[in-house]
């Protein structure tokens, strides 16, 4: 039987260590020596050049839709998350929003094509999910 609800912990002594260095340090967080080396280990063991931690999905959606270059109208649909609609406000773009298939429950393709104007940069299609449009 495998018991879903029990957490895996390390051995002990194995957890103090990293906590002793933790207090040696006062370095939680924000490029601390663990977080850089276990994004390390991820992007060597993905093989990409980048790859950072960042601390929730609202801070995801913001970093993409600055690395998209996004501004002005961006398509999505009110059925999403609220971090979906806040961090396009939140970088100063106008959410249009398109209603969703009521078979699949995602974006109607239908729907985002009488939305897209001269104004739209971007399509998010579903919440970690922004494509950017080439005007």
């Amino acid at each position: 039987m495998i018991n879903v609800t029990k957490s895996y912990l390390p051995a002990l002594e194995e957890y103090v260590k990293y906590l002793e260095g933790i207090w040696e340090r006062g370095h939680l967080t924000n490029h601390g020596p663990l977080v850089l080396e276990l994004e390390q280990k991820i992007k060597d063991y993905l093989g990409v050049k980048h790859f950072f931690f960042v601390n929730n999905g609202t801070i995801a959606l913001q970093i993409a839709i600055k690395a998209l270059g996004l501004k002005d109208d961006v398509i999505t649909t009110p059925f999403s998350y609220v971090a979906t609609t806040s961090s396009l406000v939140w970088e100063s773009c106008n959410p249009i929003y398109a209603d969703i298939d009521e078979r699949t429950l995602t974006i109607s393709a239908q729907e985002i094509e009488t939305k897209i104007t001269d104004q739209t940069s971007g399509l998010s299609l579903f919440m970690e999910t922004l494509v950017g449009l080439k005007k």
